[in-house]
């Protein structure tokens, strides 16, 4: 879609204020200048009856063909998006979201006829976001915004992103056939002259009521968990594991995240502290800057999900996550750095008898990764291990398939990182010998199954072996890599029906069952996260994503 001149001029002049804002310290520093008005007058909506159009005020679009952009209302006054000049896209200026507001009205972005988009140029922040420890109270009845299936909404700067405050909530509820996509504004106007790239806005950050391994109990039952998100600073946190934030269904994020200071960075869809309550499901994340999906303690459980070319990692979970996952592809070829990484907490467990929750613990099946272990063209980061556990996390895995073809050290299948753990009692190494980390009916298909340890073990652990605990696990095999094909159909990520190993025989396995056990887990008869033959909407999902990413 070719975006009309109104727009492209108000890229020009819209703006934000950076002083006066609460909220905590600002990590940010946008690119542009504040042009907000008294919101004692009405600047969004006009008393004509249609729609101003910017490059010409006497003219208005008739209310016969204007569309129904969003609005909402805050202290009496509307606020309302506005058709371009060709009445296809809603376009949102700083006055209607921005930094310095938290709108706490709900409200519904409609879908637009013609393949329209709702255009933001500023932030998109719903839900006050407090620090209790400061008096504030969290508005546990906050506003929602609906998101209806099919719209599609774009970005127009790095920094400006989603955040869904504690008590909030977002419910974004699309169809296979009708996703809902946020994007960059680069991918969606229609202009030859520019191309959408990695980190073109800051992607989707829910913050949660749920527990962090970050709180101690006593603060958590008094209300007073205030973690800082990364990118601009706002708080998560709390003592509801089964905290409830909304729907996320059916949704496609392309070309998010946003690195605003080192090692402080937005990714595709961060959930901080989120509940069990939270429905993530049928998830694709395309090109995002840092990792696919990240989670900051919380419960929350994760179904169908698809992470394509990544910088850094697919799926990162920290701070004590102890959610389920089930259908997971991490496809990346072209750079990133691992499928999964996992971290249970930021100091030793023995230390952390006072607080609300304990580590990273969550069960995890059919999960895919296929990297390629090369370095990209501007050296980003190794497409390499499957998965790396740290900082004494924990986690059962089933029914696992990761697929690597280097043999260089870093890009190895599997990697039970201690760089902290080192030879502690609760350990990664120690939480794999007590069946802590475990994986069944499992194949690592790698030029590299393991990679080295990192310090010496010693002690009881000093005799652990990765390779024999690996193979000890109920129907897991290492068959090496001859070429994809031996282990993937033709798409390049179904799990073949049958596989064969380097050598060209024939693997036996067999897939686990979970259901009886948590009724979250469906029982399939593959390993990975799409078994050949099957017919069924997460086959079409996937079909979808891969074709987006190609």
């Amino acid at each position: 879609m070719k975006l009309s001149g109104f727009f492209k001029a108000s890229l020009i002049t819209s703006a934000l204020v950076l002083a006066g804002c609460g909220g905590g310290d600002i990590n940010v520093t946008p690119t542009t200048n504040d042009n907000r008005v008294d919101n004692s007058t009405s600047n969004v909506t006009n008393n004509t009856g249609g729609t101003t159009n910017p490059t010409n005020p006497t003219n208005p679009t008739p209310d016969t063909t204007a569309l129904e952009c969003a609005s909402y209302t805050m202290d009496g006054v509307e606020f309302k998006g506005k058709a371009d000049d060709e009445n296809k896209n809603c376009v949102y200026s700083q006055i209607f979201a921005s930094y310095a507001k938290d709108i706490t009205s709900s409200f519904l972005i409609p879908a637009l006829p013609n393949g329209g988009a709702h255009i933001f140029e500023g932030e998109l922040f719903i839900g006050k976001d407090v620090d209790t420890s400061k008096g504030g109270v969290i508005d546990v009845n906050g506003p929602t915004l609906t998101i209806e299936a099919g719209v599609n909404i774009a970005f127009t700067k790095p920094e400006s992103f989603i955040r869904i405050a504690r008590g909030a909530n977002i419910e974004a509820i699309g169809e296979i056939d009708k996703p809902i996509v946020f994007t960059s504004i680069s991918d969606i106007d229609g202009d030859d002259t520019t191309t959408p790239a990695i980190g073109d806005w800051g992607g989707i950050q829910i913050n949660g009521m749920g527990q962090s391994i970050r709180c101690a109990k006593a603060d958590a039952e008094a209300g007073q968990c205030n973690h800082k998100a990364e990118g601009i600073v706002s708080y998560y946190g709390g003592n509801d594991a089964a905290d409830d934030s909304g729907t996320l269904k059916h949704v496609v994020i392309k070309y998010a995240g946003y690195e605003v200071t080192p090692d402080n960075e937005l990714n595709g869809l961060t959930l901080n502290a989120v509940g069990s309550g939270t429905e993530i499901d049928y998830i694709h994340v395309h090109n995002g800057a840092d990792d696919g999906i990240e989670l900051f303690g919380g419960s929350v459980d994760i179904k169908h999900i698809v992470i394509t070319e990544s910088v850094d990692d697919g799926i990162d979970w920290d701070e004590g996550w102890k959610g389920n996952g089930q259908f997971i592809l991490v496809h990346s070829k072209e750079h990133g750095n691992h499928g999964f990484e996992t971290d249970g907490a930021k100091k030793a467990p023995s230390a952390d008898s006072d607080l609300v929750t304990s580590v990273s613990f969550p069960t995890i099946a059919n999960a895919t990764v296929v990297t390629n272990g090369k370095v990209d063209a501007d050296t980003r980061k190794n497409t390499g291990a499957g998965m790396e556990m740290k900082e004494w996390g924990k986690a059962k895995l089933a029914n696992m398939l990761f697929v690597n073809s280097s043999t260089q050290s870093g890009a190895g299948c599997f990697d039970l990182f201690n760089d902290k753990d080192q030879s502690h009692e609760a350990g990664v190494h120690a939480n794999a010998k007590a069946g802590d980390i475990s994986f069944t009916n499992s194949i690592f298909a790698c030029g590299l199954n393991f990679e080295e340890i990192n310090t010496p073990l010693t002690g009881d652990l000093a005799d652990f072996n990765i390779e024999q605990w690996f193979l000890a696990g109920e129907m897991n095999k290492l068959i090496g890599f001859a070429d994809f094909s031996n282990v993937l159909a033709e798409d390049g990520v179904t799990t073949k029906g049958s596989i064969t190993d380097k050598d060209g025989n024939t693997v036996a396995i067999e897939s686990a069952k979970l259901s009886s056990e948590n009724s979250f887990f469906e029982d399939v008869a593959f390993i990975g996260a799409i078994g050949e033959g099957a017919s069924n909407e997460w086959v079409e999902f996937v079909k979808a994503s891969m074709a987006r990413k190609n």
